[in-house]
């Protein structure tokens, strides 16, 4: 039973948001994955795109995921996530004859992470501050009393 209401719970990764969030994140790695791997597609997208164009924007992706899913250590565990990630992305790709290898991506993979991350830290902030805005002024003390006014209608 949590009885500090100040401290998030352990089960917070369980949130409807952070489940939706983390089985988006998975849904689209796998896919990247897939699609990876069919002969020739990767290479047809690369040469339309640019390959670390097509890096930047899935990583981006992956990485927005994964940090919408969290609510402590965002960016840590995102990071830390597109790494592992991008890593075996790049492991994956070594195992295929028509794919390479290159640590170029990976830093491109961490690039993305770390862009995706400045951004939504950003508007996270801008949206909290005005939300705290906007409780500030939906309070609204009551009116002082004028006692001497009040005193004047009562003689």
């Amino acid at each position: 039973m949590r009885t500090d209401p100040s401290r998030p719970c352990a089960t917070a990764l369980f949130t409807p948001r952070a489940r939706l969030c983390l089985a988006a994140a998975i849904a689209f790695f796998l896919t990247t994955l897939v699609v990876g791997s069919i002969p020739g597609k990767a290479q047809a997208l690369n040469r339309e795109f640019g390959d670390k164009l097509m890096h930047l924007c899935a990583y981006a992706c992956l990485a927005g995921a994964i940090f919408l899913a969290f609510s402590r250590h965002r960016a840590v565990i995102t990071l830390a996530s597109v790494a592992m990630l991008g890593g075996l992305d790049e492991i994956i790709q070594g195992f295929f004859p028509y794919r390479s290898s290159n640590l170029a991506d990976l830093l491109a993979d961490l690039a993305a992470a770390l862009a995706a991350i400045a951004v939504l830290s950003l508007v996270n902030a801008f949206v909290n501050a005005m939300a705290r805005k906007d409780a500030g002024a939906s309070y609204r003390s009551p009116p002082p009393s004028d006692c001497a006014h009040e005193d004047h209608h009562h003689r």
